[in-house]
Parts: structure tokens; sequence; C-alpha cells
């Protein structure tokens, strides 16, 4: 496994562990209002990250370059973003908003720059 692959894919770890803690919190005090982030953290957090580490892991070539590094903190940075703005607004505190769109569209322009890296990876 590539470093630059380890990296997404421990980070991928982090945010199951995370969700899943969360979910079992949940579940025990019988209160579902954070559903929202617990599904959140293990579906964009625990999946993409993973197949982001796949990938990289898959096509080492495409991880040396600044736009990779640019995927990497884009993902990480927005997804911490989300959670907690995420977590501020379903605490009915609506000056989370604007932490909440930030890592909404970074979470976004991430994908976008993963869409562009598979795009440009040459497949033979």
């Amino acid at each position: 496994m590539t470093s630059f692959s380890k990296r997404f894919l421990l980070c991928a770890v982090a945010y199951v562990v995370l969700g899943m803690a969360l979910g079992t919190h949940m579940g025990a005090q019988q209160d579902f209002k954070l559903a929202p982030i617990h599904g959140h953290m293990n579906l964009v957090g625990w999946v993409t990250m993973a197949l982001f580490a796949w990938f990289y892991n898959t096509v080492p070539a495409a991880a040396g370059d600044k736009l990779a590094q640019a995927h990497f903190w884009a993902a990480q940075i927005g997804m911490v973003m989300f959670i907690i703005g995420l977590y501020i607004v379903l605490n009915e505190n609506m000056t989370g908003e604007p932490v909440l769109i930030a890592g909404e569209l970074l979470t976004g322009i991430s994908m976008l720059i993963f869409g562009y890296k598979v795009w440009k990876t040459d497949a033979t």
C-alpha cells in the first residue's frame, strides 16, 4: 500500500470508528437527533475515503502531484467542517450553517477532483 493511499485509509477508519461510536451512543440513549452525522460519517467518511484509498493504491501514479494533495486536504477539511457545522445546526443553532456549507463545498470539490483524477487515468 502506498503511503498516500494509506493516509486516506487511516482517515476512513477514523471516520467509521467515530460514526459507529456515535451510532452506539444514540442507540443507548434512544436519541437519534444526530443520525445525519452518523450517516455521513459512515458513508462519506468511511466508504468514500476507503474508495479514494483503493484508487490511489491501484493507480499510484495518480497520487504523485499537487492535485492529489489538494484532493486529500479538501476531503479531510471538508468532512471535518461538514460534521462540525451539521452538529451545530442539528442542535438548532443556525450559526453553524456557514461552516456546514463550507464543508459541503469542500467535500464536493474533493469529489470533483477525484472524478478528474479518475478520468485522466490511463486505463491501459
